[in-house]
């Protein structure tokens, strides 16, 4: 068996899966088939896996579900890396690092590269010897060794984000209305470096139920995407293009399952703080040596600080972001700990948005402290919107806008 042979073998082994498919439209750093600025956090690893199949069956539809997965991992932050398998024998590699960001609340920059491998066409549309969309189906295609890219993630509102890039590859486009989003637009004829626009838009329909819509100058895609701790779940309509715009056997159009599950590798080895050893000081020869006697040592509970917020938002502050690294080193000495994080706000607005908002910030507390290191598994979230007031003085009223952080016993 040859080295190539041999690395897809592991490849696969590790996947699990690796059929033909379009994307891997539940990574956690994808929006469907579009990069965001977001990366995982260091030290995690997430393994997902899809399923596509045929709106309707035509020559550019083939006619069975396929499968794919991917594992992307984190070694260090603001840094992520996928291998990803398109079938057996085409896999690729995936990467991408975090310029700006690291708070889905803030304004995020990221670059990448993606479909790096060792044949020509390896994308999600397929390489030869993938059923699903062969190179044979795209006549005018160029090669694409590789897929590079530069995203930005902007919070719109307190419910949506927006994601807008620039890429190549899998990014552009061979379709009549391609040319009007990328390069080829300049030219007469397609050509190798067309550079695209491409974006998406996620809406926050509760906190953890998002609903999604993405495209470029290749696809059209949408559908929704629900996020429950560490693991992550979606349902959408890709390729709907083929269906809102061909006519007769040209049209196409899928729909696709897949499902993610995040881990932090760290918490199997946590770390634990090195203490000095003075070299002992021998008793006099006149006193005879002390009895040793066994103390009981209490297990350390953490003693975390409050953080507080600006009115009516729910993103992590400079001077707050300092306090949760404190609350962070303290979770590393304690890896066992439980701790529910209780998001509040002053009085203004209803109930309802209140009760929400604290949630938001409940959640991004939680989301800070997965970033840094923490274990997701340690935290639970839960929102008293404007009970449980700290003070009714409206001077003072950026006392009630908190998350606290209380140790389960």
């Amino acid at each position: 068996m040859n080295i190539r042979h041999l690395t897809g073998v592991v490849v696969v082994t590790l996947i699990t899966l690796a059929a033909p498919a379009p994307a891997a439209i539940n990574s956690p750093t994808l929006l469907f088939e579009t990069p965001t600025a977001d990366v995982l956090p260091a030290g995690a690893l997430a393994i997902s896996a899809d399923m596509t199949g045929p709106l309707t069956h035509t020559y550019m539809n083939v006619g069975w579900w396929e499968a794919n997965a991917d594992i992307r991992f984190s070694p260090l932050k603001h840094l992520d890396f996928a291998v990803t398998a398109y079938t057996f024998s085409d896999y690729v590699l995936d990467a991408k690092y975090q310029i700006l960001g690291g708070n889905p609340d803030s304004f995020g920059l990221a670059v990448g590269v993606y479909d790096v491998g060792i044949h020509s066409y390896v994308s999600p549309i397929g390489h030869d010897t993938a059923n699903a969309w062969p190179d044979w189906k795209y006549p005018s295609r160029t090669m694409e060794n590789f897929s590079a890219f530069a995203v930005t993630s902007i919070p719109v509102t307190k419910f949506a984000r927006l994601h807008v890039g620039l890429g190549r590859g899998r990014f552009v486009g061979y379709g009549p209305h391609s040319k009007y989003f990328n390069t080829d637009i300049f030219f007469s004829e397609y050509h190798e470096w067309a550079i695209s626009l491409f974006g998406g838009v996620e809406v926050y329909v509760t906190p953890h139920v998002a609903l999604v819509a993405v495209a470029n100058s290749r696809d059209l895609n949408t559908g929704v995407k629900a996020n429950f701790g560490p693991i992550s779940a979606a349902v959408a309509w890709t390729k709907m293009e083929g269906l809102l715009f061909s006519k007769g056997d040209g049209r196409f159009g899928r729909i696709e399952l897949g499902a993610s599950y995040q881990l932090d590798l760290r918490r199997h080895a946590p770390a634990v703080p090195v203490q000095p050893h003075p070299a002992p000081v021998p008793p006099p020869e006149s006193v005879p040596a002390a009895k040793r006697e066994t103390v009981a040592v209490a297990p350390v509970k953490p003693n975390l600080t409050p953080i507080h917020f600006d009115f009516d938002k729910s993103n992590i502050r400079p001077g707050d972001a300092t306090i949760l690294q404190g609350d962070y080193d303290q979770f590393r000495q304690a890896p066992q700990t439980k701790v529910t994080i209780e998001g509040y706000c002053d009085p203004i607005g209803t109930s309802e948005y209140n009760m929400a908002l604290g949630m938001r910030r409940a959640d991004a507390a939680k989301a800070y402290l997965v970033k840094l290191g923490a274990d997701a598994n340690m935290f639970s979230t839960i929102s008293f919107g404007e009970e449980k007031l700290v003070t009714h003085d409206k001077a003072q009223f950026e006392m009630n806008r908190r998350c606290e952080f209380k140790v389960k016993d």
